[in-house]
């Protein structure tokens, strides 16, 4: 009996203590004017940077779409001023991670409807199309500003989104 117990706490030791040795690797709280000052960001490209006014006449918050071999990063980032009221200093709230989609899917940031009202906060990975309208879309997600987390919308009922790059 006291060979168990003394197995049972030498596991917990260890897994205990194997714990606290890994790194945190995350970028969210850190600071940037460039996302590239970010380390680890160096091989991503910019592919969009929505700013969020929601009922502001200033900026408060962006969301920035980038994206590597792998990898698209969508960032939900505040947006503030630096002491001298010049330069823009973003602020890294949540992140969120979509491999990278197969060739007729595409993010789209900002373009879609919740019931016929525009949501600049939606973030959407839909079907490429060549109508105004685009009939599939596959996932969505809402950058919240109020809770600074990027959280999936369930219900897809009642979204429609818009296909930024379509000319008549």
């Amino acid at each position: 009996m006291k060979r168990l117990l003394f197995i049972l706490t030498s596991l917990i030791l260890f897994s205990c203590g194997n714990k606290t040795s890994k790194k945190n690797h995350s970028i969210i709280g850190m600071e940037f004017k460039k996302f590239n000052e970010i380390e680890g960001l160096s091989n991503y490209s910019k592919i969009s940077d929505t700013t969020v006014y929601g009922n502001n006449s200033e900026p408060k918050h962006g969301i920035l779409h980038l994206r590597d071999k792998k990898n698209n990063l969508i960032i939900l980032k505040s947006i503030t001023l630096d002491s001298k009221n010049e330069n823009r200093i973003f602020k890294v709230l949540d992140t969120l991670i979509i491999p990278n989609l197969n060739k007729p899917e595409l993010i789209t940031i900002g373009y879609c409807q919740i019931n016929e009202n525009n949501d600049e906060n939606l973030i959407a990975i839909v079907d490429k199309t060549d109508s105004l309208k685009i009939q599939n879309i596959r996932k969505v997600w809402r950058a919240n500003t109020s809770t600074k987390k990027i959280e999936i919308v369930e219900n897809l009922s009642g979204i429609n989104c818009f296909n930024e790059w379509f000319s008549d």
